[in-house]
């Protein structure tokens, strides 16, 4: 205990010392004191690119400033893009360029060019093109749709949201009905009651309507824009006005580029007292670390391995990246399998996939609880996700822990699935409290010395 008030008393030191430093004000500073002037981003009108790109798993937006001279897509798949006028600014506490696109969003048009080796070998023009999520617009997947295809899907969507509202409009007339039924029924109850009539009443209860339920699938507005698809290799674009000039500032470098690896394994898992704070676990020599009690929902994918600097461009051409780095990116969920939780080469649990729903706990701790998803517990309602659960506690032996993914149809175990994990101790806690202080004291001790040797 002396140890820890000590600890805290150095801390505290510190902090005074750093608010003084930081707030004292003598008067005649204060008196020069300038007054203090809100600086407001300066907006410059730019012509700009803005597309709908495959990321690997679906199609994800972004634009490029006229700061950045190279687009970034992958090879062999559709990338819709389009040139517009907006207002961009430096947005200093993220550090990029950010574009207006509420103040200012004007299509540029004409015909975009694609050049190789400084020669033209395509010539677009725009077409209609949708995003389709089979899941819900806050589903995962998404696809992109072009041409017949993209009105068909639209149209689909637009007969199913007309059919649910007037659903939705026949509900609310029912309800209406349903109050008033409900008003009769307990009135009549009410008078049998006072008119001494005793024991079940032979009344038909009003049966509540049920409200509609929207469609499971969501699909964007048509757009036009261009589509571009091409193998691997390092391009450029210009768009040509209909006067057969080049628009100025629409000459971009274009890298399209692949997967190095294909066909991998990898693991988003969701702690059970920090369900927002999601982790990876993509290659097959990482450790899963725990400690205590815990409770983690599985959820693997397939994935594809890419160059760190070019996929980070893909999603943010001002993004940054080491180009001998590669990145596993998540494709798509694994489907029909079972996780099998071992030790030792020894079966311990097969466990299989169920959907959990997660529900904000009333109160000012504003905490949660993952609870198993069932129709009959939650008939309103969708399941936050689907996930393999995995239980840990304090109460296992110390030694080797692992998973793997089994083939429910063909028994056999997924190559590159297997995981280890490792339940870590939680004896002399309060020596890793008391070190992590260890340089907190040593800084402490220096900046005091520094200021009475100021003050002298």
């Amino acid at each position: 205990m002396r140890l820890r008030n000590f600890v805290l008393a150095i801390v505290t030191i510190i902090l005074a010392s750093l608010l003084v430093s930081s707030t004292g004000v003598t008067q005649e500073q204060e008196e020069k004191k300038e007054p203090t002037i809100s600086l407001v981003p300066v907006r410059q009108e730019q012509l700009v690119y803005r597309w709908d790109g495959f990321d690997g798993k679906g199609w994800s937006g972004g634009f490029i400033p006229q700061s950045e001279d190279t687009i970034y897509f992958i090879a062999n798949k559709n990338n819709a893009i389009s040139a517009k006028k907006t207002l961009v600014y430096f947005w200093p506490i993220t550090g990029k360029y950010m574009a207006g696109w509420k103040t200012l969003n004007e299509d540029v048009e004409g015909t975009l060019e694609i050049l190789k080796d400084g020669k033209v070998i395509k010539k677009l023009e725009k077409v209609d093109n949708v995003l389709y999520y089979p899941e819900g617009y806050w589903g995962e997947i998404n696809v992109l749709y072009t041409g017949k295809k993209a009105q068909k899907e639209h149209q689909r969507y637009k007969e199913a949201m007309d059919k649910y509202y007037e659903e939705l409009k026949k509900y609310y007339e029912a309800r209406q009905e349903y109050r008033k039924k409900l008003d009769e029924f307990f009135k009549k109850v009410k008078e049998l009651r006072e008119a001494g009539v005793k024991g079940p009443l032979n009344i038909e209860i009003p049966k509540e309507p049920k409200p509609p339920t929207p469609p499971d699938f969501y699909v964007t507005q048509p757009s036009k824009d261009y589509i571009v698809n091409l193998p691997v290799g390092e391009y450029q674009i210009r768009l040509r006005a209909k006067d057969g000039t080049i628009i100025e500032g629409s000459e971009k470098n274009l890298f399209v580029f692949t997967a190095r690896r294909r066909g991998g394994v990898g693991y988003e898992i969701i702690p059970g007292n920090r369900w927002t704070k999601r982790e990876e676990c993509n290659k097959p020599e990482n450790i899963i670390y725990a400690a205590g009690k815990n409770i983690l929902y599985f959820r693997p994918y397939h994935q594809d391995e890419y160059n760190e600097l070019y996929y980070n461009k893909l999603l943010d051409p001002q993004n940054e990246g080491r180009e001998e780095n590669w990145v596993w990116v998540h494709t798509r969920p694994i489907q029909d399998v079972f996780l099998l939780f071992f030790s030792e080469e020894k079966l311990l649990a097969k466990i299989i996939k169920k959907p959990y729903i997660v529900e904000q706990v009333p109160g000012p701790e504003l905490g949660y609880n993952i609870l198993e998803y069932t129709k009959e517990k939650f008939p309103y309602k969708k399941p936050t996700f689907e996930g393999y659960e995995l239980t840990l506690t304090e109460k296992l032996p110390h030694k080797g822990y692992g998973i793997i993914l089994e083939k429910k149809k063909e028994g056999t175990k997924m190559s590159g699935s297997k995981r280890e994990i490792r339940l870590v101790k939680k004896e002399n806690a309060d020596l890793l409290y008391y070190l992590s202080f260890f340089p907190l004291v040593i800084w402490g001790i220096i900046f005091i010395g520094r200021l009475r040797k100021v003050k002298r």
